[in-house]
């Protein structure tokens, strides 16, 4: 059932949600987010990704909202000033870094706005079609973990069965230092510092901005934004989403590639316009005409 709910913020993921297979807002989702801050909503992106990668998406969507970015630790100002961060400690990256190294794994470090690694191959490269940086060779990244400031790490370069030996491996080493989770961008593994997730990052934001839970919407699809649903009040779910996405999610919309994002919208968040006085005002002489007709069938 399609109820209109008190919504004053839209939290929105990026790949996979709002932009479609092409990475791309469609004009039906830029229509209806429009609107939806027309009416006074406040439109805010959750992203796993840099900044850097939403500047042209905040520029065409008018946005002057704060945003959560590089799951939840990196956390910006409308302005592009960072508002908060979260960095995985200098011992516990090298950790990581070189164990995965050692099982034939690539790695991309994030740090702020630039991702790093050791050497680019197509692997590495690969990020950048996702409209992130082009990752930075800057040769050994275990020998920089305490000069090159490290939010996050992205492990590459296996399939995901590989991907979830690696993390059951990882979790019985560190695992009481760190946090995974996977992003929904290429096939890969993400470390982040433990506890820290686009959930958290969201719950942060929304604290400062005293937001009700009640009056939020929350709109996902990947692993990493199971939290983050569960954070707002009311979570939505969009068709293409993982099982445990869908699951948390209070409605399950369109998939990306067909506007659900702007369905949602659409159901949950836009009130009916009002009349206008000229809408009134050809109303009236109708109602008018059908009295007038009425009084001469009784004559």
């Amino acid at each position: 059932m399609d109820i209109k709910r008190n919504i004053k913020y839209i939290v929105v993921d990026l790949d996979g949600t709002l932009l479609n297979d092409d990475h791309v807002v469609s004009d039906k989702n830029k229509e209806a987010i429009q609107k939806a801050i027309a009416q006074g909503v406040k439109v805010i992106i959750a992203t796993g990704k840099t900044r850097a990668s939403a500047e042209s998406i905040i520029a065409a969507l008018n946005l002057d909202t704060p945003g959560v970015f590089v799951q939840g630790l990196m956390v910006y100002n409308a302005d592009g000033t960072v508002r908060q961060e979260h960095k995985l400690e200098p011992d516990v990256a090298r950790h990581a870094i070189q164990f995965a190294e050692t099982q034939g794994f690539e790695v991309i470090a994030y740090s702020g706005n630039r991702l790093v690694c050791k050497r680019l191959d197509e692997n590495i490269e690969a990020i950048a079609k996702f409209g992130e940086p082009m990752p930075e060779e800057i040769g050994s990244l275990i020998n920089q973990v305490n000069t090159v400031k490290m939010h996050k790490l992205i492990v590459v370069g296996g399939n995901k069965r590989k991907l979830k030996a690696l993390r059951w491996q990882l979790e019985q080493q560190i695992g009481g230092k760190v946090s995974f989770t996977d992003g929904g961008v290429l096939t890969s593994l993400e470390i982040l510092p433990k506890g820290a997730s686009k959930g958290q990052g969201v719950k942060a934001l929304l604290r400062q901005l005293a937001a009700k839970p009640e009056n939020v919407m929350g709109i996902g699809d990947a692993e990493n934004d199971v939290e983050m649903l569960q954070a707002v009040g009311f979570g939505v779910a969009v068709k293409n989403a993982a099982e445990k996405t869908k699951a948390v999610a209070a409605e399950v919309v369109s998939s990306n590639n067909d506007n659900g994002v702007a369905e949602a919208i659409e159901r949950f968040v836009l009130v009916d316009e009002p009349k206008t006085e000229a809408s009134a005002a050809t109303t009236e002489p109708a109602a008018k005409e059908t009295e007038s007709t009425s009084e001469s069938t009784d004559e």
